[in-house]
């Protein structure tokens, strides 16, 4: 038997938020009947074969079997866990959760790292609120930070030995040094980050895993302008998208990142309004980032810096994600070197224009590759029109590579024909957010028992036929699911299936659930199909016990207990050929 957990709270949230309303976010559905039918995201689809039903308050695809409830559409699609699918539904229908439901299950020892970064924190904020922190506020006031910024970023204070007076005592040395909140020499410790403004780093779960620290003294200009957390155990650059912990809901509800450059782009953008923003913290970008960014399922707006290695940057960074099939903007301006310097200068005004006007990122390396070459030398235009046919290769819209030729030969003066001839003929590629289907073999019977499964969880008068006329399956992992099954009506009352979708998806059941819904068959049924179905399983399982006693008594030396076996096998043969015939 099953543990059952309190789903009240979960339910009730899954509950109040339309499934179609969930799902049309993503995709488009069309109203049929008493359902909504859509391209189905999870394979090949070119035909509307998912089907969405606001009754019962879930959905299944036709072709390819992914089914399940509003929770299980999320995690699915935009490939997250169960508490942060939740935490979608919830704030859209104004439910608060608790840390219980939200916080994500650390081991002790990261648990206190991450402690101990928020304790320090706690410390660089209270620095900045000080007397001490006088100066480094009406910094911050200069630049345009006002007090929501301030605490929206939890931006603070490093002051001389903050940190190590405060925490010395209470944790090693090594810890200290280790998540590189200090550093020592000989017996003496100190702080890392000293008299510089500081701004916490978090990963997508809100965990503050390391620490950017400004200069902000005209003293201090000599030194280094940023100063990063070194690699830790718990803060590995190339991993983490600065501002993303604030970023993710935003992101989801716009349908779009904004990806700047550096963290005061980030929080200046957030002074304006946009609050889809995050920060590489450089020029340069992991296989890690790219993969977390591919999984936000979002268009991409790139917006770094408008000096050579920003958009050196760009070029990268917008190939891989046009590699990777996704729709890639730019934003340009001029007169300054980075938003931040934008808005500072132009006012907030500037920037909106200049996102109004992103330019897609093939116009923008085309107009790019033409940087230092002279266009009307024949050798240099023929290198710049080999790289824009070579630019071109690299994307798969042929009505866009066709545009963009048209205009290549229009301009100078070379025949369409003999653009197209450089053009690679492309397989069509399909991108799919689920691996294919692997063929399952079953056997007759464990057909009938994913068949009487898939009506069980359709129809709760299948439940009750079952429970009356079988009460058990021959395979004992489909008998354990069917257990769940009636055990969760009872509990419940009734049988409602988007619920124990969420049941089974927290009690580690969904693999066998994802069989059962990829091949059970149609939701209708008739009285006949069902004595089929209960007769094929009860004949099996007598079949099945007639192998186990024959095996018995071939194996006995006592005659009395084979003719005794010998008259149960027929007993049990003559109550088969009754089950035949029906």
């Amino acid at each position: 038997m099953a543990n059952f957990k309190d789903n009240e709270l979960v339910n009730k949230i899954v509950a109040s938020n339309n499934i179609v309303d969930i799902i049309s976010d993503y995709i488009n559905l069309e109203h049929k009947g008493k359902n909504f039918f859509g391209v189905c995201p999870f394979h090949d689809d070119h035909s509307p074969s998912m089907s969405v039903s606001p009754e019962k308050n879930i959905f299944k695809c036709f072709s390819c079997g992914a089914s399940g409830n509003s929770i299980t559409f999320l995690m699915d699609y935009l490939r997250i866990d169960f508490k942060e699918a939740l935490k979608i539904l919830a704030d859209r229908v104004g439910i608060s959760l608790d840390n219980s439901f939200t916080k994500k299950k650390v081991n002790s020892e990261l648990e206190e790292l991450y402690k101990i970064n928020e304790l320090a924190v706690s410390i660089f904020k209270n620095n900045l609120a000080s007397s001490s922190g006088k100066e480094a506020r009406d910094y911050l006031k200069k630049r345009g930070l006002n007090e929501e910024t301030i605490k929206y970023f939890n931006i603070g204070l490093a002051i001389n030995n903050s940190i190590s007076s405060a925490l010395s005592s209470k944790y090693s040395k090594e810890v200290l040094e280790n998540l590189d909140l200090c550093k020592s020499y000989g017996d003496k410790i100190y702080d890392t980050f000293i008299n510089r403004i500081i701004f916490p780093i978090c990963d997508k779960d809100k965990n503050v895993i390391g620490f950017t620290g400004r200069i902000y003294r005209e003293e201090d200009k000599n030194e280094s302008k940023y100063l990063n957390t070194k690699e830790t155990n718990i803060f590995k650059k190339g991993n983490i998208l600065y501002n993303l912990n604030n970023a993710k809901e935003y992101i989801r509800k716009e349908k779009e990142i904004i990806i700047c450059e550096g963290q005061m782009d980030t929080i200046r953008l957030h002074t304006i309004g946009f609050d889809n923003v995050v920060s590489l913290s450089g020029t340069s970008i992991t296989k890690e980032q790219i993969d977390l960014i591919n999984s936000l399922k979002c268009d991409i707006i790139l917006n770094l810096d408008q000096d050579d290695a920003g958009k050196s940057a760009t070029i990268t960074l917008g190939d891989a994600f046009t590699a990777l099939g996704k729709n890639v903007n730019v934003i340009v301006f001029k007169d300054a070197k980075d938003t931040d310097e934008l808005v500072l200068k132009k006012g907030e005004e500037s920037f909106k224009n200049a996102y109004k006007n992103r330019v897609s990122f093939i116009n923008f390396k085309l107009d790019y590759l033409k940087n230092n070459k002279n266009l009307n030398d024949s050798v240099e235009l023929s290198k710049y029109i080999n790289a824009a046919i070579d630019s071109l290769n690299k994307i798969n819209d042929e009505v866009l590579i066709e545009l963009k030729l048209k205009e290549i030969s229009d301009r100078y003066g070379v025949s369409i024909s003999t653009l197209k001839s450089k053009i690679i003929k492309k397989e069509k590629k399909v991108v799919v957010n689920t691996k294919p289907k692997e063929t399952k073999r079953y056997t007759g019977y464990q057909k009938a028992e994913l068949r009487m499964i898939y009506l069980m969880l359709n129809n709760e008068d299948v439940i009750i036929s079952y429970e009356n006329n079988l009460g058990f399956l021959v395979t004992q992992e489909f008998t354990d699911f069917a257990n769940e099954i009636l055990e969760f009506k009872m509990k419940n009352g009734e049988f409602n299936l988007s619920d124990f979708i969420t049941y089974v998806y927290q009690n580690g059941l969904n693999n066998l659930l994802k069989e059962v819904m990829e091949d059970g068959g149609p939701e209708d049924y008739t009285e006949e199909e069902l004595d089929y179905l209960i007769n094929i399983i009860k004949r099996t399982t007598v079949e099945n016990e007639i192998k186990r006693l024959r095996k018995i008594q071939k194996e006995s030396l006592d005659e009395e207990e084979k003719k005794n076996i010998a008259k149960k096998i027929e007993n049990m043969r003559k109550e088969v050929l009754t089950w035949y015939k029906k």
